[in-house]
Order: structure tokens, then C-alpha cells, then sequence
């Protein structure tokens, strides 16, 4: 089983080489903040490294190179004016094809647009509301040699993700964490991280799946035993739309060890700026709410000697955002 793993992991290295591969392999990082916390070995899955700065490029940068190589397709189109989009711009600039970005009112002032630009992207202004933007993106998406992108409900998005844990079972020679922690969605990551867990056999490694508050689609999906279509916000307040969690990562959590956990939005936001104090890293609070966890229940993981989290990154952040948090944070304690 080892010998043809590795053989696996060897045999992608070398076709990675003939093939667009727009994702890079992350370092994994030991924390000595968050392991002296915890009581045990804390390491940083650092892929707010990625282009892009998240992992979204992963499985997003899959799908899209799978349309552009596979389909002919020259022409990607996105509703997400976050870190989905952002995969999207990079994605099309690196494979050399036209992207458009379709933005509602709600996004219209969104630091990203800009960077959007300045990676070749078209943005399109279209209702009111998100729901209106992805409709009119599917809309775009259908016509001739153009693909609307998902943003995280795609099957090559999940094994795109699950590169992840392919590193992470080269750089840990084999050897399985005691548990995994991560942040949830709608579901991508945590259904790419199963994906990889399966491929590697570390089915049994405990995967703690963290939500904030007024973004917990797992929570919700499995406390009804389906993924229900609920609003959502950010710890920090942003509209999200009405999304669902993806089947694939309720049914995962059903079949692997997979523990929901909510995080209050004044941990999230207060953990971004404890986070970029330890490490020099800044990250949204999407991302945060894995660290959050470890930072402010670390009882939860004391019998764990290997823990290994998923530092996910994000784009809509900046030093004042952070600063603004960390007084949000204080004042609702």
C-alpha cells in the first residue's frame, strides 16, 4: 500500500511536468505559538501561499485547465467577487484564455475589482443581489466555447483540493496527523481534504470542521439531513448570498470523522489579527475560524501530539481591515 502510494505521488511530480498545473505545492509549518497552546505539535498547512493567496486555485485551477485542455474553452466565467474569483483571473491568466467576472450591487466597491483588471479580467455588472450575477454568469457560461466556473460543487474541484493532502502525505513521509482542522464553506475544501484522505488511506484521521456563525451550511445541512439552502454572512459582516452546503461534503461527513464545530464571529475576527501577530501572516476570517479554534478551545485538542491545519488564506483583507476586527473582537468580549 505505501510503496504504491508513493509510486502515485511520484508518477504526478513527473506528469505535473508535461502538464498546466496552476497550483504550487505549499510548505507545511511547524507553529510554535499554536503548539505550546495546544500542548502538542501544531503544523501550517500554508496555502494562503498559493497564487492567488488561497487554496481555492487548487481545484478551481483543475477545473478550468481541465475546460481549457480537454473542452477548447477560451473564455471562463465567474460569479465570485472573493477568493473563487480570484482563482478564476489567475487561473485564465496562466492558461492564456479570456476570464470574466460577473459582480452584483452588493459587490460593487469590492477591493478585488482591481485585481481583477489588472490579471486581464472582464467585470460585468449585473442586478442586484449575487443570485442575480450567477444567473446571468451561467448565462454567459453556456454560449460557445465559454464555462461557467464553480465555485466549490464540481468533482474535479474536490480532487483538485485534494492535491493538499497528496503534499501533505509526501512531506510527513507517510505518516498520518492525529487530526486535521480546517475551515468550511461550502464545502469544497472540506470535500477535497476526504478526497485526499481517501486516496493516501488516512480515512481514519478526525477532521475538525470549523464554521463561523453566520456561515455554518454543515451545521445546518446536518442537523436537517440535507443541504439546505440558507443566507449567509462573514464573521465581519459581508453578505454572501443564499447557498447550500455541497451533497458530496454532507455525505463525507457522514461517512468519515468529521466533527462540526462553531465558532462565534468575535473569535474569527480577533483570531486574524493573533494570528498575524505569531506568524507575520494575514488572513481573512473565513479562514480564521480554523484558528480560532485552536486559539480559544484549546482543550479540544490536548490529546492530539499531531495536528495539522489548513491555513487557507483569502483576499478580502487589508491592515486596516485587521486592526478594525481586533477592536470589533475586543468590544464584543
Amino acid at each position: 500500500m505505501t510503496f504504491t502510494i508513493y509510486f502515485l505521488l511520484f508518477l504526478g511530480i513527473v506528469l505535473a511536468k508535461d502538464s498546466f498545473i496552476v497550483h504550487k505545492h505549499t510548505p507545511l509549518l511547524w507553529s510554535s505559538k499554536l503548539s505550546d497552546r495546544v500542548g502538542g505539535d501544531v503544523h501550517l498547512k500554508m496555502d494562503a501561499m498559493q497564487p492567488g493567496s488561497s487554496f481555492k486555485i487548487r481545484g478551481i485551477g483543475n477545473l478550468c485547465s481541465h475546460f481549457v485542455r480537454n473542452q477548447g474553452v477560451t473564455h471562463l466565467v465567474s460569479s465570485s467577487c472573493a477568493n473563487a474569483g480570484m482563482a478564476v483571473a489567475v487561473a485564465g491568466k496562466a492558461l492564456g484564455v479570456k476570464a470574466t467576472i460577473v459582480v452584483s450591487d452588493v459587490d460593487k466597491d469590492c477591493i478585488l475589482l482591481d485585481r481583477y483588471r489588472l490579471l486581464g479580467c472582464d467585470i460585468v455588472f449585473h442586478g442586484t443581489e449575487w443570485n442575480d450575477a450567477d444567473s446571468y454568469a451561467r448565462k454567459l457560461g453556456s454560449m460557445e466555447n465559454s464555462a461557467y466556473i464553480e465555485m466549490f460543487d464540481h468533482p474535479l474541484i474536490f480532487d483538485g483540493h485534494a492535491s493538499m493532502i497528496r503534499e501533505l502525505y509526501a512531506d510527513r513521509q507517510g505518516k498520518a496527523p492525529d487530526c486535521i482542522v480546517l475551515s468550511v464553506g461550502g464545502g469544497g475544501l472540506l470535500s477535497g481534504v476526504c478526497t485526499g484522505l481517501k486516496q493516501v488511506g488516512w480515512e481514519h484521521v478526525p477532521i475538525y470542521a470549523c464554521q463561523s456563525e453566520r456561515c455554518n451550511l454543515l451545521d445546518v445541512a446536518l442537523t436537517n439531513g440535507t443541504p439546505t439552502p440558507t443566507h449567509i454572512y462573514s464573521a465581519e459582516g459581508h453578505d454572501l448570498g443564499t447557498r447550500a452546503i455541497a451533497q458530496q461534503a454532507l455525505d463525507f461527513s457522514r461517512e468519515m470523522n468529521v466533527q462540526s464545530l462553531l465558532i462565534p464571529d468575535r473569535e474569527a475576527l480577533g483570531s486574524v489579527a493573533e494570528f498575524l501577530d505569531d506568524e507575520h501572516v494575514v488572513v481573512e476570517p473565513l479562514c480564521a475560524v480554523a484558528l480560532a479554534a485552536l486559539y480559544h478551545q484549546p482543550k479540544l485538542f490536548q490529546k492530539y501530539k499531531s495536528i495539522v491545519v489548513i491555513v487557507c488564506g483569502g483576499n478580502l483583507c487589508s491592515l486596516d481591515d485587521v486592526v478594525a476586527w481586533r477592536h470589533q473582537a475586543k468590544k464584543s468580549d
